[in-house]
């Protein structure tokens, strides 16, 4: 929530271990500027996880954004998200990729 601060702003939970920060009128930057501080939030609170190798509970943060209609449909949004929070799994964990289309 404290990274959803307009009220245009939306923090909600997309899944079972997922959420989803929707951020209107939103440069690409200042998307990123908000997943790193959600990652880094998470992070500092310390919370301890056995199961992870980094000892503590971490967020890894898919972005993508709609500047410039890059994303037609909002269906081709969400899936750009994914891919892109699956690539921030796959390069180690607790960490923002970005996905940038073809």
């Amino acid at each position: 929530r404290r990274a959803a601060t307009r009220l245009s702003d939306l923090a909600a939970r997309y899944g079972g271990e997922e959420f989803a920060v929707v951020l209107i009128d939103t440069s690409p930057e200042g998307a990123l500027t908000v997943a790193e501080f959600v990652r880094r939030s998470v992070e500092e609170l310390q919370i301890p996880h056995s199961a992870s190798p980094f000892g503590v509970l971490t967020v890894s943060v898919g972005v993508a954004t709609r500047s410039d209609e890059r994303f037609p449909r909002m269906g081709d949004l969400v899936v750009a998200c994914d891919k892109a929070l699956y690539e921030s799994k796959a390069h180690g964990r607790n960490r923002v990729s970005v996905e940038i289309p073809e």
